[in-house]
């Protein structure tokens, strides 16, 4: 559970995102290492004859940089879950789509759901009909705790 903090006047919050293993200057020189060692293999072969490599490597180059873009794009991806009093929000931002959603807390139900005890495990909040995942970016053992704990909190 990357965060899980008490907000103003005992409201709970729950904010999660994905683990970036990376800072953003760790990944342009990662990426440039990458393209230039490919480049530079390209260009040895391109030196010896071998010219027709050169298209194969600047279409892996551009793989690459598609590749740290899409992952850069998720750098900014959060779930956050607020409960405050009878209001449950939930706000999420997941690659290019954003969302939020208000339940009212006596009507909303949490349900963990896994595939084999305590493996592949999935976090549903549902209220009038609707379902919502929650826990996208943790752990199983993560989501089971964040189950317990939103059952303790929604409890009347």
């Amino acid at each position: 559970m990357e965060g899980a903090a008490r907000g103003s006047a005992g409201a709970f919050v729950f904010h999660s995102s994905p683990p970036s293993s990376l800072t953003r200057t760790q990944a342009r020189l990662a990426f440039w290492a990458l393209a230039g060692a490919s480049f530079g293999v390209a260009m040895a072969f391109a030196a010896l004859g071998f010219w027709p490599v050169l298209p194969f490597a600047g279409l892996e180059i551009g793989i690459l940089a598609w590749a740290f873009d899409t992952l850069r794009e998720r750098e900014a991806d959060y779930e956050k879950l607020t409960i405050d009093g009878d209001a449950v929000v939930l706000e999420w931002r997941h690659a290019r789509h954003c969302g939020r959603r208000e339940m009212n807390r006596q009507w909303m139900r949490v349900e963990l759901e896994c595939a084999a005890p305590g493996r592949n495990c999935r976090l549903h909040v549902r209220s009038h009909g609707r379902d919502t995942e929650v826990g996208q970016f943790l752990s199983d053992d993560a989501r089971q705790q964040l189950a317990v704990t939103l059952r303790s909190k929604l409890q009347v």
